[in-house]
């Protein structure tokens, strides 16, 4: 009897390992911080409960710029991960060296019909002559407008009421001179002049991404316009979620993937909420921002690719993305899921989630050229030179087309 049990042991024991031996593992590069991780791995988690044989290897790589340059380096070397996070300038890069599986074939129809435009640009590319979805939108966030319930009851809607409500609340409450109330807040990167380009009717690139718009009149009407606003905003190259936690700031815009940081910054001290984008003089359109994911097809298995894939369209599932947008403060990528009941019953708890999701339905992408990211830098350098007085809208813009052209295009 004795010989029999340590025989059906020794049986299950084999059977066992066997079974683990037989998982496919993926492994899944990101740059979720320790605020997001436990949700990813929840997700993880759950796919593998419904799909035994095969194991989500979650690997932290660091910040954005870490996980770029990780990646690059092991696509130069030929040993990418399974799937990663990556932004669409990087993903230029591994479809330039044939490292990338395109997800569009396995997508069903009806999932793709079901994915907002923005994202479905911000994942679609040209290889071969063909549009091609390469990779599926993960943590995407939209830009919206946060504001003090205390100080503003009914945001702005277009930018003449911006300005003249940022110009009646800032105030110099002890008349030294230096306003202790500001209406608006500036903090100077690309995406917050891009917002106001692309609503004056601008675009960055023309057709063939051979020559820069941004020094065309919209660019210039754009720029004009956030000079005016800037009188009455608080200019700062930090974050501005604490200067509006403190009421110093009674408006701004930023990236909805910062609600979290305003809510706590203005806890016990003031209300607020969020708001689509005041409307400029063409549309009220809003850039949308963060990663996508994609499966790598260089140095990988078939099993590993297949496997990758079924958990790229779990990600996306209706279920999935509510569960991670309602957790994390990212939007969710399905228009059925913004639609739910769900999601509505989501916003009538958290109504500052509301804005970010009508956003999404109107966002545009930069669009898609290897050299987005000196490109935006030189629209930022200008942007600053603006704000700062050191160069006239068109001086500026014209320096930076000049150096985008020269440098970045036509490469």
């Amino acid at each position: 009897m004795l010989r029999k049990s340590l025989v059906f042991l020794i049986a299950l024991t084999l059977l066992t390992v066997a079974g683990f031996a037989g998982q496919v593992e993926v492994t899944f590069w990101h740059a979720m911080s320790s605020g997001h991780q436990p949700t990813l791995q929840a997700l993880a988690d759950e796919f593998m409960q419904t799909h035994p044989d095969i194991k989500i290897t979650l690997v932290y790589q660091g910040r954005y710029g870490d996980l770029s340059q990780k990646l690059l380096s092991a696509v130069a070397a030929g040993t990418p991960p399974v799937m990663a996070q990556m932004y669409e300038d990087w993903t230029m890069k591994f479809i330039e060296a044939d490292a990338l599986l395109p997800l569009g074939p396995d997508i069903p129809q009806d999932v793709i019909d079901d994915i907002p435009q923005a994202f479905l640009d911000s994942n679609t590319y040209v290889v071969n002559g063909q549009k091609v979805l390469m990779t599926v939108p993960f943590n995407k966030s939209a830009m919206v407008l946060f504001y003090n319930t205390d100080l503003v009851p009914t945001p702005p809607k277009t930018w003449d009421e911006l300005l003249q409500m940022a110009k009646d609340l800032t105030v110099d409450k002890d008349g030294d001179g230096t306003p202790d109330q500001y209406g608006f807040g500036i903090r100077p990167y690309t995406e917050f002049f891009i917002n106001f380009f692309h609503q004056a009717g601008g675009r960055i690139l023309n057709d063939d991404m051979t020559k820069c718009l941004i020094n065309s009149p919209e660019g210039i009407q754009a720029m004009e316009y956030l000079l005016k606003l800037k009188q009455y905003s608080l200019y700062q190259t930090s974050y501005l979620s604490g200067p509006f936690g403190d009421g110093k700031v009674a408006m701004y815009i930023g990236s909805s993937a910062g609600t979290p940081y305003v809510a706590k910054a203005s806890e016990g001290k003031h209300g607020w909420m969020t708001a689509p984008l005041p409307v400029g003089p063409k549309n009220g359109d809003g850039i949308i921002q963060g990663t996508n994911v994609g499966v790598f097809q260089l140095g990988t298995t078939q099993a590993q690719r297949e496997a990758a894939v079924e958990f790229a369209k779990f990600l996306i599932s209706k279920e999935a993305t509510l569960q991670w947008a309602e957790e994390t403060g990212y939007l969710p990528v399905r228009k059925s899921a913004v639609a739910s009941e769900e999601w509505k019953n989501f916003i009538a708890k958290h109504p500052e989630a509301e804005a970010s999701g009508k956003m999404a339905l109107i966002g545009f992408v930069y669009p898609h050229h290897p050299n987005m990211y000196n490109i935006r830098q030189s629209i930022a350098t200008a942007l600053e030179q603006v704000m700062l007085g050191k160069a006239t809208p068109k001086e500026a813009l014209d320096a930076a087309a000049k150096q985008i052209d020269t440098e970045y295009l036509g490469e």
